[in-house]
C-alpha cells in the first residue's frame, strides 16, 4: 500500500514534490518471494528439522545468507517436494520402455536434500576462500591505519569504501550494519563477525581484536604480531597449493595421457583392422577417435584446470583482455580447416589454425605478464627507498620526488610521473586515483593505495613507512615462492602432448605401412582407405596437444591467459613433429 502524509497535502505540494513524498514498497525478490511461500506451505516440516540440526542455524550465518534456519528449510522441502512429480514420470516411462538406467531418476528427491543441507557450508567455504586471497593486505591495511591512531569503527569505514578488496570490504559493511542499524556495540559486533566469518584466519584476528580492545592492550603491536602469522600462514598454504597441483599433474598425466592413449590406440587399431577386414566400423572408429579428441580429452582437461583454479592462490582482480582477443580469434581455426589449400593436410591446416588462433591472445598475455612483473619486481625497492629518505625529515611528498630519480626499471615511468604531478601540488591520493586505473597490476594497485593511506592518516611517519616497506617486501617474497614452486609443472602437458603425437604417428606408420621390416607384406594394409583414418587420427592428437597448453598455463603459471603461448607453441610443435615424421616415413593422407 503506497502511503501519504496528510500534512504535506495541507501545503499543496507540486506534482512533482508530492510524487516524491510518496513512499514506494521495496518490492520482495524471488529467492524472498519464494522463502516466504515456501515457509507458508512447509513450515511445519522446517520447524521439525531445525530442531533435529543444531549446527545448520551456524553454517547458514557463516555462510552469508539473509534466511532464518526454517526459511531455508522450508525452501529446501519444496524444492525436495517439487522433484517428486518428475521422479515419478521417470519411473514410468523407465518401466514402459524398459530403460533401466532411467530407473536411476529415484534417487532426485535424496541428491535435492543432501544438496541443500550441505549448500550453506559450500557457500561458507566460497567465501572463506576469497577473503583468503585478499587477508594479507587487508591485514596490513588495518594495520597501518591503527598505526596511524585511527579508530576500529573509522578503520571499518574505510575499509567499507576500498573497492580493491571487494570481500573485505563487503565483511566490514556487515559489521557496521551490526553497529549502526542493529545498535550494537562495537566490541559485539566484532565478536559475532569473529564468531561467524567461515575464514579461521579472518576470524582469529578479530577475536584476538576484541580481546586486546576489552583489555586495553597495545592494538598496533598485535596488529603486527598478526601480520607476521598471517604471512606464515601464507607461505604454508602457498606450498600446501604447490603440493596439492603435483599431486593433481601426475593424476591429469594418468588419466589424459596414458589413458587417452590407450583408448586412442584402441579405436585407431579398431577403426583400421574393421576397414581392412572390410567389417564396415572404420567409420564408427574414426567418430570414437573424433569424440575422444574433442569431447573426453578436453572435459578432463577443463576439470583439472577448475581443481587447479579452487587450490591455487589468487588475486581479487582479472584482466579479461586476452579472453577477448582469443575469442575474437577463433573463427581462424574452422578458416583454416576449410580452406581449400591443394595438397595440404588436414593435420597442417588444423596445426596453422589452432597456432594462429591462440597466438594474438599469447602476445597480448606475454606483454602484460612482463609489463606486470617489471612493476611488481621493483615496488619493494621503491617502498623501502621512501622509508629511508623519510628519516631524514623529508616530507613523503618531497621523498617520492627524491627517489624518483634512481632506477627501477618499469617503474621508473610511473615514479617518475608521480614526482612530476607532485611538484605541481596535486593530491598524492588523486595521482594513486590515477596510476591505480592505468596499471593491470594488483600488487602494485593495492601498494600504491596502502601508501597514500599511510600519507593521508597518519602523515607517513617514518615507523608507518617502515612497516609498509616490511610488508609489501614480504609480500613480494611470498609470491616469488609462489611462482618458483608452481613452475616445473608447466613442463608436465608438455611431456603429456609429445608422447601423444609422437605414439600416434608411431602406431599409424607400423599399422598403415604395406611393408613390415623381415616380415614381408602387411595383411592388414591392404583394402583400407589409410588416408581417410591417418589424417583424423593425427590431427585429434594436434588438437589434443592444443588443449593441454592450456593445462600447462594454468597449473604452472596459475592463469589460462598465460596457456595461450603454451597451446600456440604445442600446436605448432605437433605440427612439426608430425612433418618430420613424413620426411623419414610414409605415412598416407599427410
Amino acid at each position: 500500500m503506497v502511503l501519504r502524509n496528510r500534512k504535506k497535502a495541507v501545503a499543496k505540494p507540486s506534482p512533482a514534490e508530492a510524487e516524491k513524498s510518496q513512499e514506494q514498497p521495496r518490492e520482495s525478490t524471488f529467492g524472498e518471494a519464494a522463502a516466504a511461500y515456501a515457509f507458508r506451505r512447509f513450515g511445519w516440516a522446517s520447524r521439525f528439522l531445525s530442531s533435529k540440526m543444531p549446527e545448520l542455524p551456524t553454517q547458514i550465518m557463516k555462510s552469508g545468507m539473509n534466511y532464518s534456519t526454517e526459511a531455508y528449510l522450508s525452501l529446501v522441502v519444496m524444492v525436495t517436494v517439487f522433484t517428486l512429480p518428475v521422479v515419478g514420470v521417470g519411473l514410468a516411462l523407465a518401466v514402459l520402455f524398459r530403460l533401466p538406467l532411467l530407473a536411476t531418476i529415484a534417487i532426485a528427491p535424496v541428491l535435492a536434500f543432501g544438496l541443500g543441507l550441505s549448500y550453506p557450508s559450500m557457500i561458507a567455504s566460497g567465501r572463506s576462500a576469497a577473503l583468503d586471497d585478499e587477508l594479507p593486505f587487508v591485514v596490513g591495511y588495518i594495520t597501518v591505519l591503527a598505526s596511524g591512531g585511527v579508530s576500529p569503527i573509522m578503520t571499518l569505514k574505510r575499509l567499507s569504501n576500498v573497492t580493491l578488496y571487494p570481500k573485505s570490504a563487503l565483511e566490514a559493511r556487515r559489521i557496521l550494519m551490526d553497529i549502526e542499524i542493529f545498535a550494537n556495540d562495537p566490541i559485539t559486533a566484532l565478536e559475532k563477525a569473529a564468531r561467524y566469518n567461515p575464514n579461521r584466519v579472518f576470524a582469529d584476528f578479530f577475536g584476538g581484536y576484541t580481546s586486546v580492545l576489552k583489555t586495553g592492550g597495545d592494538t598496533v603491536d598485535y596488529m603486527q604480531s598478526k601480520v607476521k602469522d598471517v604471512f606464515a600462514y601464507r607461505a604454508i598454504k602457498v606450498k600446501s597449493a604447490a603440493d596439492t597441483i603435483g599431486t593433481f599433474a601426475e593424476s591429469y598425466i594418468s588419466v589424459a595421457v596414458i589413458l587417452g592413449i590407450g583408448l586412442f590406440v584402441l579405436f585407431a587399431v579398431q577403426t583400421i583392422l574393421g576397414s581392412a577386414s572390410g567389417a564396415g566400423s572404420g567409420g564408427g572408429g574414426v567418430q570414437r577417435i573424433i569424440l575422444l579428441t574433442t569431447v573426453f580429452n578436453p572435459a578432463v582437461s577443463a576439470v583439472f584446470i577448475y581443481i587447479s583454479h579452487s587450490v591455487q592462490p589468487k588475486e581479487p582482480f582479472n584482466y579479461y583482455r586476452p579472453y577477448f582477443i582469443f575469442l575474437a580469434s577463433v573463427p581462424i581455426i574452422p578458416i583454416a580447416v576449410i580452406l581449400p589449400l591443394h595438397g595440404v593436410s588436414l593435420v597442417y591446416k588444423l596445426a596453422a589454425g589452432l597456432t594462429l588462433a591462440t597466438l594474438p591472445g599469447a602476445i597480448v598475455s606475454i606483454r602484460e605478464n612482463r609489463a606486470r612483473g617489471s612493476l611488481e619486481r621493483m615496488i619493494p625497492s621503491f617502498i623501502r627507498d621512501i622509508a629511508e629518505v623519510r628519516k631524514t625529515g623529508l616530507a613523503p611528498e618531497k621523498c617520492i620526488e627524491q627517489v624518483a630519480t634512481r632506477n627501477y626499471g618499469g617503474l621508473s615511468r610511473v615514479v617518475s610521473g608521480m614526482a612530476s604531478e607532485l611538484s605541481w601540488g596535486i593530491p598524492l591520493r588523486q595521482i594513486v586515483q590515477g596510476i591505480m586505473k592505468k596499471t593491470r597490476s594488483w600488487m602494485t594497485q593495492a601498494t600504491m593505495f596502502l601508501l597514500s593511506e599511510v600519507v593521508d592518516v597518519g602523515g607517513g611517519t617514518p615507523e608507518m613507512l617502515g612497516t609498509l616497506a616490511d610488508f609489501v617486501e614480504r609480500t613480494a617474497q611470498i609470491d616469488k615462492e609462489k611462482k618458483s614452486q608452481l613452475r616445473p609443472y608447466v613442463f608436465i602437458p608438455y611431456f603429456g602432448a609429445i608422447m601423444i603425437v609422437v605414439t600416434t604417428v608411431l602406431m599409424v606408420y607400423f599399422l598403415t605401412s604395406p611393408v613390415i621390416t623381415g616380415q614381408g607384406y602387411n595383411p592388414f594394409s591392404s583394402g583400407i582407405n589409410a588416408a581417410s583414418i591417418t589424417s583424423p587420427m593425427l590431427a585429434g592428437a594436434v588438437f589434443t596437444s592444443w588443449v593441454m597448453g592450456f593445462v600447462a598455463g594454468k597449473m604452472g603459471e596459475g592463469s589460462i591467459a598465460a596457456g595461450f603461448k603454451h597451446a600456440s607453441l604445442l600446436a605448432a610443435v605437433s605440427g612439426i613433429v608430425v612433418f618430420i615424421a613424413t620426411v623419414f616415413f610414409k605415412i598416407p593422407g599427410v
